[in-house]
């Protein structure tokens, strides 16, 4: 199915996932769902072997990539908390950042970011490059940090000063980890398997994938797809 984009409803999980505890209360409708699935036509496969391609880059502009799926249960979450700005943390040119900075200008969220990069350039302007445009574009706040600091003081230290601060000046921030990779954030990935499985019944009978080939930063998709590829049954090898 396919839903109204922002809209927040309650989460109907896939069966076989259904006794898993907690389970997410709403998503968000954030990305382009469902994304595409495309034969790659590689050279010199072996034989008895095909190659498709998740096209989940096309799942929005400025919040293409994985990060939207995560997104779509964090961000609900956060609506449902009262939320009224969000933190995040990543490196300079952080997707994840990029992706979450755009969502919650969609949901009139502020959203703070803290950056990492280098110490000899963590007190000047980061520029207009790359993702901090789009980041700059929709009004987040920037928050540059050396990894140096990041290393010493670690990622939920960082956001945890943060909030502190915000709750201070009376705000009610929402933390999402690195990545968006947490328990909640996983939910975006497990919901791709039910995405895939039921992509795979529509090609119909013959198809069936026998690995499921990501690449891993934060561990989220990874461990989303695994849960879900184990729970459903689908055989698929992570």
């Amino acid at each position: 199915p396919t839903f109204t984009f922002l809209t927040r409803r309650p989460y109907d999980p896939p069966s076989w996932a259904a006794h898993l505890n907690p389970l997410p209360s709403h998503v968000i409708s954030l990305g382009h769902l469902p994304t595409p699935i495309h034969k790659w036509n590689l050279p010199n496969l072996p034989n008895n072997t095909e190659v498709y391609l998740k096209r989940d880059d096309l799942s929005g502009m400025q919040l293409s990539g994985n990060k939207v799926r995560k997104l779509e249960f964090l961000l609900a979450e956060a609506l449902a908390t009262g939320a009224d700005s969000v933190i995040t943390i990543g490196g300079i040119q952080s997707n994840h950042c990029r992706a979450t900075a755009v969502a919650a200008k969609y949901l009139n969220l502020d959203c703070h970011l803290i950056l990492r990069t280098s110490k000899a350039l963590v007190d000047k302007d980061p520029g207009l490059t790359g993702n901090l445009l789009v980041e700059r574009l929709v009004g987040a706040h920037v928050n540059l940090v050396s990894k140096e600091e990041y290393a010493a003081v670690g990622s939920v230290a960082l956001t945890n000063i943060l909030m502190e601060k915000l709750l201070s000046e009376g705000r009610k921030p929402y933390v999402i980890p690195v990545g968006g990779s947490n328990s909640l954030g996983t939910w975006g990935y497990i919901e791709a398997i039910r995405e895939i499985d039921e992509q795979v019944r529509k090609f119909g009978e013959g198809l069936k994938f026998d690995d499921i080939v990501v690449a891993c930063g934060s561990g989220g998709t990874i461990a989303g797809l695994s849960l879900g590829s184990w729970l459903s049954k689908s055989g698929a090898k992570v």
